[in-house]
């Protein structure tokens, strides 16, 4: 347990009751965090990733990096669901059964309520009350498991958005929102609704609290957002400038962003960690050189895979800086259960596994030894638990990369120095040493993926 950020309110209170002349020290103060996810938003689409020469403004992304830990190398699957169930489960998706996005309107396999979320283990391990809420996009129920109660079935005391993506006749602007399981329809700009949902909670919610917020934005449909949120000229059709109309949703998420942080109580957010990450990479329509639309969502390589994490504020003590180590974004489940000081193994309950590492030792000094020798990402369809009509998985180390796919030879990459795979060097002849990185990773990988 990092001694900075589990222990320290715990100390000063100690301290401040002995030199008052003893008697029993005060409660810690609460610790609250928020989990922003933003929808198909890869590191190619921030400027502090340094991965593309152009890319949208977000001065607020920026503020939160600045007050944060950076993960330069975060990896999730390369959809959208098998990201949030992750990330609730600490869970890999083969145990999950969720390999590929949910249609949440179809009677299909979805993530199964027997398994344990974020606020049914804070709930079950926490010595005191941890509110809950969950606003914006959930993507994870469907017809037949859950419906419109998926979200608060899965135990939060309050759910408030959209099922899924804005299709279906769907737009930012009109679209089908749920209330803890009662379905209605705002025509209040969905980025900018759900920053006003999530104030309203925080404001509702008592200390401490875990408020989960899923963004639709940037997910198409692409659009104009209101003016007063970005500052791109958009003309048109947005099929036909897709990346400036992209970049203006990115914008102006994070000008609403900054409309979300500014607008919390400061002592509140003083006590609040803010975790934002993205649930894939950018998608294909909108990628422009030199990155590559097939390598990017929906792909096992570095731009469908590899996904913008920062941890900011109040429990981060190596603040403004880069951590270099491989993580996935399955860590962030023991990583919250810490950051509120539950019980992990009391949380869960049961001897179900758990893929995350807590990755606090990060958070006070970002140079600590790698807490994972590499990463394992999969993809399948259909969802479920098989049989599968395809099937993916990657894995790396710090160096080399490995790439499987049904019906192709694998591919594997030397990522030295690149954001980017480059050259397949399974196409060719490999030296002793890349024969020893290539045998490594199938090993790890069989071991890794049933």
């Amino acid at each position: 347990m990092s001694s900075f950020t589990r222990s320290t309110p715990v100390a000063l209170a100690l301290l401040a009751s002995c030199g008052g002349g003893g008697g029993v020290p005060p409660p810690p103060e609460p610790a609250n965090v928020m989990v922003v996810v933003l929808d198909d938003v890869g590191v190619d689409m921030l400027g502090s990733y340094g991965v593309h020469p152009s890319f949208p403004p977000t001065p607020n992304i920026d503020a939160l990096i600045a007050d944060g830990v950076l993960f330069e190398r975060c990896y999730t699957s390369p959809s959208c669901s098998p990201t949030r169930a992750a990330v609730l489960t600490g869970r890999k998706s083969f145990r999950t059964g969720i390999g590929q996005s949910i249609d949440e309107l179809l009677p299909e396999p979805a993530l199964e309520l027997s398994e344990r979320t974020l606020p049914e283990v804070l709930a079950a391990g926490s010595p005191r009350p941890i509110a809950s809420s969950a606003i914006g996009k959930w993507h994870l129920g469907s017809a037949s498991v859950g419906g419109e109660d998926h979200p608060n079935l899965q135990g939060f005391e309050w759910f408030e958005g959209t099922l899924g993506n804005l299709f279906n006749n769907q737009t930012y602007f009109s679209y089908a929102k749920v209330r803890n399981g009662v379905r209605y329809t705002s025509d209040v700009y969905a980025t900018t609704d759900q920053v006003n949902d999530a104030l309203g909670r925080i404001a509702a919610m008592p200390e401490p609290w875990f408020l989960w917020l899923g963004f639709n934005a940037a997910h198409t449909p692409l659009h104009a957002p209101p003016a007063h949120l970005h500052t791109y000229t958009l003309t048109g059709d947005p099929g036909a400038t897709p990346y400036e109309h992209y970049g203006a949703m990115v914008q102006a998420l994070d000008t609403e962003l900054g409309r979300l942080l500014a607008g919390i109580d400061p002592a509140v957010r003083a006590r609040t960690t803010v975790i934002l990450l993205g649930d894939n990479g950018s998608p294909q329509q909108v990628v422009v050189p030199p990155s590559i639309p097939s390598q990017s969502k929906g792909s096992l390589f570095e731009g469908g895979v590899r996904v913008p994490l920062v941890i900011s504020g109040h429990q981060v003590a190596a603040r403004g800086q880069r951590c270099a180590s491989l993580v996935q974004t399955v860590d962030l489940f023991p990583t919250i259960v810490g950051l509120f000081d539950a019980d992990l193994a009391q949380g869960v309950g049961d001897n179900r596994a758990i893929d995350g590492v807590d990755l606090a030792p990060y958070l006070e000094n970002v140079a600590t030894p790698t807490l994972r020798s590499h990463v394992v990402v999969e993809k399948f369809e259909p969802n479920g638990f098989g049989p599968y009509t395809q099937q993916g998985a990657m894995i790396r180390d710090g160096r080399w990369k490995l790439i499987r796919r049904s019906g192709q030879p694998d591919a594997f990459f030397d990522l030295e120095g690149l954001d980017r795979e480059g050259v397949d060097l399974n196409s060719g002849t490999l030296d002793g040493e890349q024969q020893q990185a290539l045998a490594r990773l199938r090993d790890w990988l069989d071991l890794s993926v049933p």
